[in-house]
C-alpha cells in the first residue's frame, strides 16, 4: 500500500490514500479508478503526473 501512497501524494489524488493517519473504505467510484490507474504503462504514468503538475500551475486545482 505504500507504493500507491507514494504515487498518490505525488499526483494529488485519492487523497484518502494519500494519508497514513485517516483510513476509511474507498467508495466505489474510487476504486475503479485506482484500478485503471493501476492498469496504466509506465509512459502513460508519467504523462499523467506531468498532465497534473502543469494542471496545478495554471489553476487551483
Amino acid at each position: 500500500m505504500t507504493k500507491v501512497q507514494g504515487i498518490t501524494e505525488m499526483l494529488g489524488i485519492l487523497p484518502c490514500l494519500a494519508s497514513g493517519r485517516r483510513r476509511r473504505r474507498l467508495s466505489p467510484d474510487e476504486m475503479k479508478l485506482l484500478e485503471r490507474y493501476r492498469e496504466l504503462s509506465e509512459s502513460d504514468r508519467i504523462a499523467m503526473r506531468y498532465l497534473v503538475d502543469a494542471m496545478r500551475t495554471v489553476s487551483r486545482f
